[in-house]
């Protein structure tokens, strides 16, 4: 299933769709078609002057109040750097550098500072409070490196490398728009945030592109053209012959000479009046006293940039099924679903293929019939039209929001990129899979096709074809299958000696169904076959590697026609990393250190010779896997080489157990279908290297809370995120672990990420486990912001069972959620 939604990018990002919108675009000031000036207050904001805003509160909205809340500049979560500035007042420039946390004086920053291009000598660094400074780099343009393991006053140290470029020299006159959306909420809004350097003035134009002729355009956001650079005002993001200008004026930049500076511009403020459509806005360098040329020519022109702006209240999201199109519209204001909307499904030539009015879920449906159109009746867009003249559209050949990296497989659409998302096959789907993936000619491709329908129930009924084409398209076999009791097709498939080489292809057939419901490619091709047969002792496997022990692994090599393989070159290599599941027979229990695992290590063993029996030795010693508590084990790979120089490898695996004790932990996340709290039990063991139950008295244990914090900060001109924890101490404890029965702990604990720590002081063992109380797996490292978590809980059901679902975001709003197979079955 694929879906769609609005494009909605803001300086404060944030998932409008789900969580709602209270905040603007953009922010600044402006003036009225008149050429009057807007004053803006002592934090910039614009002051409406009189017959500036008239009419724009009952027709347009309203805008953000000056009062209002707005966004800080956010220092970044933990150690980072965070801004910078040029002090150029006295005989030597400084560059300096402000981190988000105070700084030692007493630690050599200098062996933490990498100057390009090399200034010839050693800058002098200077540190007070947070701030770095550099001297001696002269008037020109650097990048200073800081390098990872700088430290902060606190023993933070920077976590990679961080680049601060410092330019000296003029910078050239700019203007482009802040960040990179397109649609301008009309509610609460303090306009569009237009960028400039080194400009005194902007000249701006509105133009307004009806929406029937928004079929031919590309509603984007264009890079702005510097200065003696041609605009490229032309294609599908141009306006052209499509549109028309309905304002024109100017407006007073007031900034400092070489830096950046965002004026804002009131769109709602210059309109007289709202129809269907879309605006551009058209920004140039106004300053004059530039020797430009010609400014018909394509050259010397100034600095100028375009953006398309959608001045809507709506958002809309589509979902394409087997069985049409879903679309639902929401409030950008408050994320709500709105009712009464009149959404158009609209062909490529701009005439209504169907239209629909939205229900109170916000939600309209087209049949899939109407998505089936060719040339200009084919389904190009999705437009809203709501109260007090809004409107939105959405481009629905645009690709949709690819699902496969959330956990959610499918088929791949015939023809499509990998990146356009996945497609539910229609009425009928295969799954077609051969016993290898190469074959020589003369051999037996063995090739099954299982045969479902959109419910993945066999498909017993309906009869077809397996079709097998050479590399070059040609038809090479056709096997038929007729209504199979068993709803799968196989066929063995003898290739002949001349078969030609490269990528064959099997497909499946259905009658009725005009694409193939199923295919799969395999290659023929010439290959030598093995003539060396490697064997490693299974023994040396048996037994986990204890701690400084040196473990000799046999090799055994011999040719397929008898004689050993002696005198042949052997390598090998053991890849070390953790091991998940140490202890087979304790099933269920969990070991190591899962907030910070072992970091893999590939290790290079000696290289040696077979004897004249072809027998050899490779040693693994365990000190080079690093002495770590948690549980390892090393994927031992051993290469022999035949006399024409080809390798045939052989792998291993060998468990690592380093310390005299390990501690395992199950965990039940008990009952979290109801109101209450969950009662989280744990289970915990302790067992000697070869996993035999041990006693493990006056182990201490502490149950930790996680409680994630998200930050946005802006970063070399870019919006970024990090995420940070704060780490709360629930309980903690000492336990005596036995050799009998495990030791049991329990504790109702509230939704939300949790740790287990266990320790034992006398053996240094200590098991770390990260786990959730009332919904499914805890927070991964890499979770963004905008991640919203879904859980069904732990319980089993069956059909006709009412399912209750448990959905937590990062932080409180509205949220829309669609349950859907190939089709939407229901929005809520």
């Amino acid at each position: 299933m694929d879906w769609r939604t609005n494009k909605v990018l803001a300086l404060a990002a944030a998932v409008v769709l789900v969580l709602g919108f209270g905040g603007g675009f953009l922010v600044a000031k402006a003036v009225d078609g008149g050429g009057q000036r807007a004053t803006v207050d002592a934090r910039g904001n614009p002051i409406p002057q009189k017959g500036m805003f008239d009419g724009w509160l009952s027709r347009f909205g309203h805008p953000r109040a000056a009062n209002a809340p707005r966004a800080p500049i956010l220092k970044p979560a933990g150690f980072a750097v965070w801004r910078q500035r040029i002090e150029t007042t006295g005989p030597n420039p400084r560059a300096c550098v402000e981190f988000s946390r105070p700084l030692d004086a007493s630690k050599p920053y200098a062996d933490y500072v990498l100057v390009s291009p090399d200034p010839g000598t050693a800058p002098a660094v200077t540190v007070k409070g947070s701030e770095l400074c550099l001297t001696g780099l002269g008037f020109y343009d650097r990048r200073v490196t800081f390098l990872k393991g700088l430290p902060a006053r606190g023993g933070e140290v920077l976590r990679a490398n961080a680049d601060v470029d410092f330019v000296f020299g003029e910078k050239p006159p700019y203007v482009g728009f802040a960040g990179d959306g397109v649609i301008l909420p009309r509610q609460d809004s303090d306009g569009i945030g237009i960028e400039t350097v080194n400009v005194q003035k902007i000249n701006i134009e509105v133009w307004r592109v009806p929406d029937r002729n928004l079929v031919r355009k590309s509603i984007s956001a264009p890079e702005a053209t510097g200065e003696d650079e041609y605009a490229g005002d032309w294609g599908e993001d141009a306006v052209g012959d499509d549109g028309r200008r309905v304002w024109k004026g100017e407006v007073a930049v007031r900034g400092q000479a070489g830096q950046r500076t965002t004026t804002v511009f009131p769109l709602g403020a210059v309109l007289r009046d709202m129809r269907p459509g879309a605006y551009v806005i058209k920004v140039r360098d106004g300053t004059g006293g530039r020797d430009l040329g010609d400014p018909d020519s394509d050259s010397n022109q100034p600095a100028q940039a375009r953006r398309w702006i959608l001045f809507t209240d709506m958002a809309l999201v589509s979902y394409t099924g087997a069985d049409g199109l879903d679309v639902t519209v929401r409030s950008l204001k408050s994320a709500k679903p709105m009712a009464g909307v009149r959404v158009a499904l609209v062909a490529r030539d701009g005439d209504d293929l169907a239209t629909a009015i939205s229900d109170s879920q916000g939600h309209v449906r087209f049949a899939r019939s109407l998505l089936d159109g060719e040339g200009p009746a084919d389904a190009k867009m999705v437009m809203a039209y709501g109260p007090g003249q809004d409107f939105t559209t959405m481009d629905i050949e645009r690709p949709p929001v690819d699902l496969s990296n959330q956990g959610i497989g499918g088929r791949q659409a015939e023809g499509e990129a990998i990146t356009a998302g996945r497609a539910a096959a229609g009425i009928m789907d295969s799954y077609v899979y051969v016993d290898r993936g190469v074959y020589r000619p003369g051999e037996t491709v063995r090739l099954v096709a299982l045969l479902r329908d959109n419910q993945a129930r066999a498909v017993t009924n309906r009869s077809g074809f397996l079709i097998i084409k050479r590399p070059s398209g040609v038809e090479a076999f056709r096997y038929r299958f007729d209504k199979p009791a068993q709803g799968y097709a196989a066929a063995n498939i003898v290739l002949p000696a001349s078969a030609p080489r490269g990528r064959w292809t099997a497909i499946v057939q259905a009658d009725g169904v005009d694409e193939p419901v199923g295919k799969v490619t395999f290659g023929v091709e010439d290959f030598a076959p093995q003539r060396l047969a490697v064997e490693i002792a299974r023994a040396a496997s048996a037994t986990p590697i204890r701690a400084d022990e040196s473990r000799p692994v046999a090799i055994d090599a011999r040719f397929l026609y008898g004689a050993p393989g002696s005198g042949l070159q052997v390598q090998g290599e053991a890849r070390v990393k953790v091991d998940y599941d140490p202890f087979p027979r304790h099933k269920d229990y969990r070991w190591g250190d899962e907030q910070t695992p072992f970091e893999e290590k590939l290790v290079t063993l000696a290289e040696t010779v077979t004897d004249g029996d072809g027998h050899a030795t490779l040693v693994f010693n365990s000190a080079e896997a690093a002495d770590s508590p948690q549980p390892l084990k090393a994927l031992f790979t051993a290469s022999v080489f035949e006399p024409g120089g080809r390798p045939v490898a052989e792998g291993t695996e060998i468990k690592i157990h380093r310390r005299p004790l390990f501690l395992g932990v199950k965990v039940d996340p008990g009952n979290d279908s109801g109101r209450q709290d969950p009662t989280v039990g744990f289970d915990i063991i302790g067992v000697d290297p070869n996993g035999a139950r041990i006693a493990a008295p006056g182990v201490n244990w502490t149950i930790i809370s996680e409680n994630w914090d998200y930050d946005w900060f802006q970063q070399d001109g870019r919006w970024q995120w990090r995420r940070s924890s704060r780490d709360a101490v629930v309980a903690r404890g000492v336990m005596n672990v036995g050799a009998g029965g495990p030791a049991k702990l329990a504790r109702r604990l509230g939704w939300g990420d949790y740790r287990l720590v266990l320790e034992d002081p006398k053996t240094g063992a200590r098991t770390v486990i990260r786990f959730a109380a009332g919904w499914g797996a805890p927070a991964k490292d890499a979770e963004a912001p905008d991640f919203v978590r879904v859980s069904a809980g732990s319980a089993r059901y069956a059909q006709g069972d009412t399912i209750e679902v448990t959905i937590k975001g990062p932080y409180a709003g509205e949220a829309q959620i669609a349950v859907a197979t190939d089709r939407v079955l229901a929005l809520r």
